[in-house]
């Protein structure tokens, strides 16, 4: 990543009305140091209104979709990062997506420290900064010579773009691996805004938790009512066809959808009893 080829003219060009500016990172996450990482690439899209932030993947599934002129191909977040907000806002629209579709509303301001700390990255000089989010304490690394008071997911508000980002764990690390401009406004609300169609239910995060902690505690019941009228479940590509396979499933279901997220805002996440 060469500093002239990434962001040349970018503070110029970035709030033309119908142009995006996407910012990729790596994400590597792990539940703890136990674990091998995870890794995605994750789009940070900036346009003249809005924020938003996803998984890649969606990108690349709407490239397909927008091919056919129509909906061939379907993806679910694997991070539970989905965010969408109006540029210089800490109020965030945090879409939340297990069988159904939510939208969570939070209000993330952030007290960040600055520190006199600053090494060079990739031909930018790069400033520490700290702060507290979600239970975990957070290390940034901005560059002031970016003038994009934004971050990954829900991080923002420092003097600079966040190039680097990682919790004191090292559980979650972000990268910045490069910048595309798009001469449009990037259109994501086909996996943004709804998930293919399917419209957000708009819910706090403590009923969202009791969703997932009732699905975990009845993981067959949807797939049960499909089987007593009279059709088939499929797991893993397995088709169940009684209720009494299903229920001896129980454990792998349960397992699944405690192990789906990783749950960045620790202090959010729901109790899945045992």
């Amino acid at each position: 990543m060469q500093k002239t080829l990434i962001f040349i003219g970018i503070i110029m060009n970035l709030f033309y009305q119908s142009q995006t500016n996407r910012f990729v990172y790596e994400l590597q996450y792990r539940s703890d140091s136990t674990e091998d990482y995870r890794k995605t690439l994750m789009n940070l899209d900036i346009s003249a209104e809005k924020v938003k932030f996803y998984d890649q993947t969606f990108a690349e599934y709407d490239s397909i979709n927008r091919a056919a002129k129509t909906t061939v191909s379907k993806y679910s977040t694997r991070t539970d990062q989905i965010i969408s907000r109006e540029i210089n806002s800490n109020k965030n629209y945090w879409y939340r997506d297990f069988f159904d579709y939510f939208v969570v509303k939070t209000n993330d301001e952030m007290s960040w420290k600055l520190l006199q700390e600053t090494k060079d990255y990739n031909g930018y000089k790069l400033q520490k900064a700290v702060t507290k989010f979600g239970g975990r304490s957070w290390i940034a690394w901005f560059s002031n010579d970016i003038n994009i008071k934004e971050g990954p997911y829900k991080f923002r508000g420092l003097p600079g773009l966040i190039f680097l980002l990682e919790d004191a764990e090292k559980n979650f690390i972000y990268q910045l691996k490069k910048n595309v401009k798009l001469s449009q406004t990037y259109d994501t609300n086909d996996f943004v805004e709804t998930h293919f169609g399917k419209q957000a239910i708009t819910v706090s995060n403590q009923k969202f938790n009791a969703y997932l902690e009732d699905l975990y505690l009845n993981p067959t019941r949807m797939l049960s009512d499909n089987i007593k009228n009279g059709g088939k479940a499929n797991f893993k590509n397995e088709t169940i066809e009684t209720v009494d396979e299903l229920n001896r499933k129980k454990g792998m279901l349960q397992n699944g959808i405690k192990s789906r997220y990783i749950f960045i805002e620790k202090d959010k996440q729901p109790d899945f009893k045992k």
